[in-house]
């Protein structure tokens, strides 16, 4: 017998084989098919497959996004059934929630009970924009049916108008929205609208969703669907490309009120006037844009539209003290509160401790120091009651100055005279108890001019001042650290990685206290630093040649603050940082009756709020 007949015998053989096992395991299934209370009826109601919402997500790396997973069983019903997450990269919890502190893109995973109950998801991770422009919601404008579901894109916009990969919060007036932008309308017919925000609540888009009742039918988007990263049309229809709604965000007390406007912006960036209609989610607003806070506390949207386009500004309504009421013609001083020094948003002078003044109405100062004197200063501010924002290395510009320009070395040396075992003791107390709130390594590192230059443009940039930060951040591991400077103007384009904090002064030439306020905060929030804000109560007010000079006044028109604006711009600014400076201790001033009542107005306003260290996010 041949090789080959043997194999074509054996293989005739394994096949029939084969084959009688395939039809008694069919003449099985057919059996237990017709069962009554069978195995196989029972599975229709047992999960056997598995998604996970949503599919595809981009956030950031300071954001977090809920992954959730339904199980359906063979008839399609959902079933509620447990699930085990796992993530190729970043953190996830039980419960589906993921975050990641690195960038990437990583792939999470949801595994259940049944044979198909396994399903995955990509998220991108990326880290936050600290220049971005705007956020832009696409499509503008969409029709969807009841019960319909439609998918809107986000992109962010930077200066120059690339785009850049943002994460965003997804909100809606009605129906739903998962974190991905995917919107389910429900079954109430009308207009609702859809709002991106970005994570740090600065910047929000908003579209307009029209969800029809069955009978009427589905208009086309104004503008297709776009790309992931979409490019902003070259000639905008009409005349501007975008709307934009001021204060972008804002804290109110309950009742109080604040005026909002709207403006467009070209493609180019300019700004022109447009008409537009005002709506809110909570509390009440005018034709003209006045708010009127409702009284119930939470964040609520102010939401802005013109020919089609809409922009969404935050309000966060608290039940803290209200408005500051406008002083009387002849206001009267009340005795000075008693302050503690522990609560609230402290608010004081600089030079208050060197003057030797008693504290109230005041509780915090900003002073220059010497190691001789810094622990018996910060005896007698905890004495008085008082925090301190330190200025260690304060004193004339000529002390850190060699040929013109700023001399670390000679900073440094100051500095190292508070390297003592007694000092940093008293320090960390001092922080400790709260009797610090920080120190400022510098005043105007921007400033160029000959009465108070640090050298040539670009001798100081945040990159040095971050270096001195983390210099006396290794004397002081405890000690918030921050610089005193205009947030505008001093490469507003880069952020600090180091300092803790900056000191913002105001005065009214500089613009609207609203757009100086908002401006700050947004910066602060991008840096990811806290931010104290100063008034300039000397040169700050209505510029003007007859009023009351004091101090250098080389313009001749550099008039002090009055009393109402005192009152409403300490409360506007104090209230969104972690303390509020008045430059600088001027006895003719400080003392006049009118304006002792309106310091103390507002410090008795401010101590009401909750306390914020002035230390980075």
């Amino acid at each position: 017998m041949t090789y080959l007949f043997k194999l074509v015998r054996r293989l005739a053989i394994s096949r029939g084989s084969a084959l009688l096992l395939v039809f008694a395991l069919l003449a099985a299934c057919a059996g237990d098919t017709t069962a009554p209370g069978s195995e196989a009826d029972r599975s229709r109601n047992n999960p056997v497959s598995l998604q996970i919402f949503p599919q595809s997500v981009t956030i950031e790396t300071t954001q977090r996004v809920q992954f959730r997973g339904v199980t359906r069983t063979m008839r399609g019903d959902p079933v509620a059934t447990p699930l085990a997450w796992r993530a190729s990269g970043g953190t996830i919890k039980p419960d589906g929630q993921f975050s990641s502190v690195i960038a990437g893109t990583f792939r999470i995973y949801a595994r259940g009970l049944g044979w198909k109950s396994v399903d995955s998801a990509v998220v991108h991770v990326v880290a936050p924009q600290p220049n971005l422009a705007r956020i832009a919601v696409t499509p503008a404008s969409v029709s969807v049916n009841a019960g319909a579901q439609y998918t809107f894109s986000a992109a962010g916009y930077l200066p120059d108008e690339s785009t850049a990969p943002v994460g965003v919060v997804w909100s809606a007036t009605g129906g739903s929205l998962d974190p991905a932008g995917v919107f389910t309308a429900d079954s109430v017919a009308g207009e609702f609208h859809v709002i991106a925000t970005n994570t740090v609540g600065t910047l929000a888009d908003t579209a307009r969703v029209t969800v029809l009742s069955p009978s009427t039918p589905v208009e086309p988007p104004t503008s297709p669907t776009p790309p992931a990263t979409p490019t902003p049309p070259a000639t905008p229809t009409p005349a501007f490309a975008r709307v934009v709604v001021q204060p972008a965000r804002i804290t109110l007390a309950s009742g109080s009120r604040q005026q909002y406007r709207a403006f467009g912006r070209t493609s180019r960036g300019n700004r022109v006037s447009i008409a537009a209609t005002f709506r809110v989610t909570g509390g009440s607003i005018t034709p003209a844009g006045l708010y009127t806070a409702g009284q119930t506390a939470g964040t609520f949207k102010v939401i802005a539209t013109s020919g089609g386009k809409s922009d969404t500004s935050l309000v966060t309504l608290t039940t803290g003290p209200t408005p500051l009421p406008a002083p009387t013609p002849t206001p009267t001083p009340a005795p000075p509160p008693i302050y503690t020094g522990r609560v609230g948003v402290p608010m004081g002078v600089s030079g208050l401790l060197s003057s030797g003044v008693t504290s109230a109405p005041y509780n915090m100062s900003l002073d220059g120091y010497s190691a001789g004197g810094i622990v018996a200063r910060l005896a007698e501010a905890r004495t008085k009651r008082l925090r301190v924002l330190m200025n260690m290395t304060g004193g004339a510009h000529a002390n850190y100055m060699t040929g013109g320009r700023f001399d670390m070395a000679k900073w440094q040396a100051k500095m190292n005279t508070y390297n003592t075992a007694a000092i940093k003791a008293a320090v960390a107390a001092a922080v400790a108890d709260g009797t610090i709130i920080g120190n400022s390594v510098m005043d105007e590192p921007a400033n160029v001019t000959a009465l108070a230059s640090w050298g040539p443009a670009g001798t100081m940039t945040k990159t040095r001042v971050d270096q001195m930060c983390g210099y006396v951040k290794a004397i002081f591991p405890t000690l918030p650290v921050g610089v005193v400077h205009d947030h505008r103007i001093f490469e507003p384009e880069k952020n600090y990685q180091t300092c803790d904090f900056i000191v913002s002064q105001y005065r009214m030439a500089k613009a609207t206290v609203t757009d100086f306020r908002d401006g700050g905060v947004a910066f602060a929030k991008r840096s990811g630093i806290a931010i104290a804000f100063s008034l300039n109560i000397l040169h700050g007010g209505t510029p003007s040649t007859t009023c009351p000079k004091y101090g250098n006044d080389l313009s001749g028109k550099l008039c002090p603050m009055a009393p109402d604006q005192i009152r409403q711009w300490g409360w506007m600014l104090g209230s969104a940082g972690c303390a509020l400076n008045m430059w600088r201790y001027e006895a003719a001033f400080i003392a006049k009756p009118e304006n002792q009542a309106a310091f103390s107005a507002v410090a008795d306003s401010l101590a009401k709020l909750p306390r914020r260290g002035c230390t980075r996010a």
